[in-house]
């Protein structure tokens, strides 16, 4: 199965048409993503059939948040829940590079229903598998969404096959996964979701050949 990043409602009617199971909606792709408008995303998840979850990012200065920074955050939590978004994407640390246990809680208290991805900001910890371990403490986190702290999925290989070991949640692999390389990382760590974005474009637009490459490897 696969998580397509998706930046507008163009791109999502596409991603659906193409094959994705799942959207990551985005703003700012370029700066790794962060939080879209409202009309985005409420337009997506009315306009799409297949689960919508929205990254959660005010800025993409850093993943340490101030004060200003979770109130517009929750405020963006609170949206999504009124919205129906099926999840959440969001993750945070504090200045010594661990997990920012306090936010995350108060996260949680505010998401209701929905599911909840650990973001990439775990590949920036200063100990994965002690992330990993934090991570298990709060049952309410699903997926974690990693490369294993590496530029790419394939070359976080050791790692993430590390964590998977440790996470009593979904890990998802993501970063640099394309048809050439997905057969690889599934059969690798055994994992039935993966997470892409420039695998499945050429010049940044979504391409349906690309999708269809992807889906072909993954059924072999």
């Amino acid at each position: 199965m696969i998580e397509v990043i998706v930046t507008t409602l163009k791109e999502a009617r596409q991603a659906e048409r193409y094959g994705a199971d799942r959207l990551e909606l985005i703003a700012d792709m370029k700066a790794g993503g962060t939080t879209p408008s409202f009309g985005t995303i409420r337009n997506v998840i009315e306009q799409t059939g297949i689960p919508v979850h929205v990254m959660i990012r005010p800025h993409a200065d850093s993943f340490v948040y101030n004060e200003d920074d979770e109130e517009t955050l929750l405020a963006d939590v609170g949206l999504c829940r009124e919205l129906g978004a099926a999840g959440i994407v969001f993750g945070a640390l504090r200045a010594d590079g661990k997990i920012d246990e306090r936010l995350l809680g108060e996260v949680i208290k505010h998401k209701g229903d929905m599911a909840l991805t650990f973001h990439r900001a775990i590949d920036e910890v200063t100990d994965m598998v002690a992330a990993i371990e934090v991570l298990n403490e709060f049952p309410e986190v699903d997926h974690v969404l990693t490369s294993g702290g590496a530029a790419t999925a394939r070359e976080g290989i050791k790692s993430l096959k590390a964590m998977l070991e440790s996470a009593e949640m979904n890990i998802l692999p993501g970063a640099g996964i394309d048809a050439d390389n997905v057969r690889e990382l599934l059969e690798t760590l055994d994992v039935s979701f993966v997470h892409v974005g420039s695998g499945v474009r050429t010049d940044g637009a979504l391409d349906e050949s690309k999708f269809r490459q992807m889906h072909e490897r993954m059924k072999r």
